[in-house]
C-alpha cells in the first residue's frame, strides 16, 4: 500500500510541474521543468515504487519514466508527450483531478506586454 500512495503522490507532483510551466505567466522554463521532473522520477522512493508497486497507476509512472528518459527529445517535446500521457479521464478520476485539465489552463488570456 505504501507504495500506492508514493505513485500517486508522484504523479501529482508530476501534474503540478506540468500545469506551472503551462499557465501563461509561467516562470518556468521548458528546460528547468523537465529537469525537475527528471529529479522527481530519480528519488529512491520512487524507483523503490515503480519495482514493487503493482496499482494501475504504477504503469502511468512508468510511462513517464519513459518520456524523461528521452534526452534526443527537445524539451517541449517532452513536454508534450508527458501531458498526452497524464491529461486522461481515468487518471483524472484516479488523482481527482478536474477533466480538461490542460485545456482549461491553455484558454487563459495571455499576459499584456
Amino acid at each position: 500500500m505504501q507504495y500506492d500512495r508514493v505513485i500517486e503522490q508522484t504523479l501529482r507532483d508530476v501534474r503540478g510541474i506540468l500545469q506551472v510551466n503551462l499557465t501563461p505567466s509561467h516562470n518556468l522554463l521548458d528546460q528547468r521543468a523537465v529537469e525537475s521532473l527528471r529529479a522527481v522520477m530519480g528519488a529512491p522512493q520512487v524507483g523503490n515504487a515503480l519495482e514493487r508497486g503493482n496499482a494501475a497507476l504504477c504503469f502511468v509512472l512508468r510511462a513517464v519514466k519513459h518520456i524523461l528518459s528521452d534526452k534526443a527529445q527537445p524539451p517541449r517535446a517532452v513536454l508534450n508527450r508527458l501531458w498526452d500521457a497524464l491529461d486522461e479521464p481515468e487518471l483524472n478520476r484516479a488523482l481527482g483531478v478536474k477533466q480538461n485539465s490542460r485545456i482549461s489552463v491553455w484558454r487563459k488570456k495571455p499576459p499584456a506586454r
